[in-house]
């Protein structure tokens, strides 16, 4: 089978962007820590998602002024409060770039099939399934329930939920924690039925090949990678 509905191998997407996130994690100098949000920025961008790369973009540079304000203000809790939570927040934005640089680049089912592929065990693949697909259920579930709210004249306004927090508990989030319950038990039985469970090798619709971009894309992440451990690791 062709693989021109992919632009590279899911594998090479997974590994590369589980690599960056590590280093992202364990990039601590501001010089490292900036280095891995511009190549995060640039991941997204390769992938077409560049509403999110502007977004994340800007929030991250938000957040580094405030940390540097915050370290020039002196030494209170409070300063130092507010730069833990500046660390945490950059680090998660970062992630966040790769993450949706990996969704953009491959599908649910071309994760799956990379993990399949690398041997991972039913206990990996059979969670991975029900968390890939649960959130994008649950979020639709969330869509549908507010517009039937919004339909019924309910949460209608700027400062509903402020002003009515008992009510939007009631009709909003009991319905999606029963839902929660309810999807994860459907995909985790779907995820069996599929034959995730099976001992036997499944048939691989599109059989996963490495290619040239495969092997571009593995060597800049390794030049990133080199690159970001002189800037945390190397001298001053």
């Amino acid at each position: 089978m062709e693989r021109s509905y992919r632009r590279i191998d899911p594998r090479t997407a997974l590994l590369s962007i589980c690599f960056l996130g590590t280093a992202a994690v364990l990039s601590n100098r501001p010089e490292a820590a900036h280095t891995v949000c511009a190549i995060g920025a640039i991941c997204a961008l390769a992938a077409g998602a560049w509403r999110s790369c502007i977004a994340l973009s800007a929030a991250y540079g938000l957040i580094a002024v405030v940390m540097a304000l915050a370290e020039g203000a002196g030494n209170t809790t409070l300063v130092i409060a507010v730069v833990m939570l500046s660390y945490m927040a950059q680090k998660f934005v970062v992630l966040a770039l790769l993450g949706i640089s990996l969704s953009k680049l491959a599908s649910m089912q071309d994760l799956l099939a990379a993990l399949q592929a690398m041997g991972a065990p039913q206990a990996v693949l059979i969670p991975c399934m029900v968390v890939l697909r649960f959130f994008p259920t649950i979020r639709k579930d969330a869509s549908h329930l507010m517009e039937s709210l919004k339909t019924r004249h309910v949460l209608a306004g700027r400062g509903y939920a402020f002003r009515h927090p008992a009510l939007v508990c009631e009709l909003l989030v009991v319905p999606l924690l029963m839902r929660s319950v309810r999807v994860s038990d459907e995909l985790a039985a779907s995820a069996l039925v599929r034959g995730l469970g099976s001992e036997a090798r499944p048939t691989m619709l599109h059989p996963l090949s490495f290619g040239a971009k495969d092997a571009v894309v593995a060597a800049l992440t390794l030049s990133s990678i080199g690159v970001l451990a002189w800037l945390q690791f190397g001298p001053r």
